[in-house]
């Protein structure tokens, strides 16, 4: 009796559970819902959507970044370079080459002012240099520097010529010069002038 107690009491339990997911998977509800069929899909591709949303948030961030700090770089002019003579290491020495034109600032007189003279200072190399940049060959630029060095130059072609480096202190007093030539093909008919600086000058 027991036995057969115990027997039926299983099978009534395997058909119960049998008969409940034959109801449940062959009525079709389940498959009906929306927001079933959703949760289905999540679950059968969690791994890979989650693999997708984290390369795209990946992609998204890194990619505007990269375009961003190019953009920036081309955008944005190159730092000036240290200085490979600061003070009286510059003295006497080409002031492109050194690298001292990078930051240079100019003092360009407007008036009375025939072959666009002008005194050129680079506060970060410690030096001043003198420009003449509408000359005729033969014209002569100078730079002095009160109780300093002098440099000069001669325009050996075209209309512009620049001296070596002159050093200079914090504080400081320099003339600059523009001399013709005395060749007879000489064109212009402007005399000797000079103009004086100091670090108080309004440089730009």
């Amino acid at each position: 009796m027991s036995d057969s107690e115990g027997g039926t009491e299983g099978n009534a339990e395997g058909g119960a559970e049998g008969a409940g997911e034959v109801e449940v998977e062959g009525d079709g509800a389940e498959n009906r819902s929306p927001l079933r069929r959703v949760w289905r899909w999540l679950r059968a591709h969690s791994t890979h959507a989650l693999l997708v949303a984290v390369a795209a948030a990946v992609v998204g961030g890194v990619v505007p970044v990269l375009v961003t700090g190019a953009l920036q770089d081309w955008l944005s002019p190159p730092a000036p370079a240290p200085a490979t003579c600061p003070g009286a290491g510059c003295d006497g020495k080409d002031p492109q080459k050194e690298g001292c034109s990078a930051d240079a600032v100019t003092w360009l007189p407007s008036a009375d002012n025939p072959v666009a003279l002008q005194v050129r200072r680079s506060k970060r190399c410690g030096v001043v240099w003198g420009r003449i940049t509408d000359a005729e060959v033969g014209d002569v630029v100078t730079v002095r520097v009160a109780g300093g060095s002098a440099r000069s130059a001669v325009v050996e072609y075209g209309k512009d010529q620049y001296t070596l480096m002159a050093s200079v202190g914090e504080t400081f007093r320099a003339t600059a010069c523009a001399e013709p030539t005395i060749a007879a093909s000489r064109k212009g008919s402007w005399s000797k002038y000079c103009v004086v600086v100091t670090d108080a000058t309004a440089w730009k």
